[in-house]
């Protein structure tokens, strides 16, 4: 089992609608999709997290004929979130032909970048995987950014560190440079690994800037 990291530069002509609305509106600032399901009903029920204001997002589910039920929260930290019920669009269909099959299944979140980029990560077989990338229709110009084994979490932040920050953090949570107050030093880090202090720091700051961009 394998996952592979995409990312999807789509035509102009097939950002799905609801993507396009939040690149444009000057009060959204990002959207990502944390959890589906596609119904035998042919509707296609989604949570998304969103940056935002939540009223022009409010208004744009009630203007579009797509919709069949929504809720959305009130904003917290400028963030909220959105329960919709979709009617299955022919942009819908584009994403859940390419992507539903055989052992694929999709970790979220799936990030809808500004650009009108779509960043989504897929676990399964080689085979499957190998399928899915070269079946993306053809307006949609998909990059495979990583592959690997599957492991835990794959699809996270945790992942995306190199083996060389994965052991810097590692060996600074075991020295105590994360406690509470702080008992490590970068100097017991580099220690530890045998690198000099500027190159375990270097380790750890990028490693924390990747987790912390994962929690935004």
């Amino acid at each position: 089992m394998k996952y592979a990291r995409l990312r999807i530069d789509h035509a102009e002509e097939a950002v799905h609608p609801m993507h396009a609305f939040e690149m444009r509106h000057d009060r959204i600032e990002w959207a990502e999709l944390l959890h589906w399901n596609v119904s035998a009903d042919e509707t296609n029920t989604q949570v998304f997290r969103v940056r935002g204001a939540p009223a022009p997002f409010r208004a744009k589910l009630e203007d579009r004929d797509a919709t069949a039920a929504y809720s959305v929260t009130e904003a917290v930290d400028g963030v909220f979130y959105c329960c919709v019920r979709d009617r299955l669009t022919a942009a819908d269909r584009r994403y859940v032909d390419a992507l539903a099959r055989g052992t694929l299944v999709v970790v979220p979140p799936v990030r809808f970048g500004a650009d009108g980029t779509t960043d989504l990560t897929l676990v399964g077989t080689a085979a499957d995987l190998g399928t899915a990338v070269d079946g993306f229709p053809e307006e949609m110009d998909v990059t495979v950014r990583s592959v690997g084994p599957y492991r835990r979490r794959a699809g996270s932040a945790a992942a995306r560190l190199t083996d060389r920050q994965r052991e810097a953090v590692s060996a600074a949570v075991d020295c105590g440079y994360y406690d509470t107050p702080r008992s490590g030093s970068v100097a017991d880090v580099a220690a530890e690994l045998g690198i000099e202090p500027g190159t375990a720091a270097e380790h750890l700051r990028k490693a924390e800037a990747t987790v912390m961009r994962d929690l935004r």
